[in-house]
């Protein structure tokens, strides 16, 4: 028995494939697109945030402004009997204290504005240590945050002072050595950055050589930055 077979014959169609070149053309165009106006975006809010900080920079460098005048005006004053001469000697501290925190948080805004080489990231740096007359330890840190976008975050730090205890090798942590710390690790939240600072006491025997500081979010238990510092006091 003879089967009889029948091609099938198929048209081909040039019209539709050049639909499809058309599609593909649309596509890649909105996404381009899409990907330019977020990009428009990410920068605007970068610029509000630049804005933002130049409005709190000036209003910081009017406030020391104020507060210099108010200092000058304080030590041309002469004519006071001994409470009031107390009185103006307290506030001359106050103001002076006042006027190094403002000084310090506008170098750290004109560097926040101006570093374009700091590592991204978190970072620590600013520390010093200076030797006060009663034989303390007056010391001071800052944490910094260098991102694409800023944000507040949540860390945790750890300070650890490592040095020799009667000729053993010890590492003591800043809440043995600073009576204000409690217990660490400390948690902090900040944007841009945040100033550290306090007094030691040293136990008696302990030779210091170096601190340890390191950094953590608070939803990981890996460190993100940790920066060892030799002992050295300013000056």
């Amino acid at each position: 028995m003879n089967v009889e077979r029948k091609s099938i014959v198929v048209a081909h169609r040039p019209g539709r494939q050049l639909v499809w070149v058309i599609v593909a053309l649309l596509m890649v165009t909105l996404a381009l697109f899409i990907g330019r106006q977020w990009g428009g975006y990410e920068s605007s809010a970068i610029l509000a945030e630049k804005k933002l900080l130049d409005e709190r920079l000036v209003a910081v460098e009017e406030d020391l402004k104020l507060r210099k005048e108010q200092l000058s005006s304080i030590l041309l004053s002469s004519e006071v009997d001994a409470v009031a001469l107390e009185n103006t000697r307290q506030q001359m501290v106050i103001l002076q204290r006042q006027i190094y925190a403002r000084d310090e948080d506008l170098k750290l805004y004109r560097d926040l504005l101006q570093d374009t080489d700091s590592p991204s990231g978190l970072s620590v740096g600013d520390f010093s240590l200076a030797k006060l007359d009663d034989g303390r330890i007056k010391y001071r840190w800052v944490a910094r945050q260098k991102t694409s976008k800023m944000k507040l975050i949540s860390i945790f730090i750890e300070m650890q002072v490592a040095g020799l205890s009667r000729g053993v090798k010890t590492s003591l942590s800043l809440s043995e050595l600073d009576e204000q710390v409690e217990a660490m690790p400390l948690k902090l939240e900040f944007k841009y950055f945040s100033i550290h600072q306090g007094i030691m006491q040293l136990p008696d025997g302990f030779e210091p050589a170096n601190v340890n500081i390191s950094l953590r979010y608070t939803w990981e238990k890996k460190i993100a930055v940790a920066q060892d510092f030799a002992w050295q006091y300013e000056g």
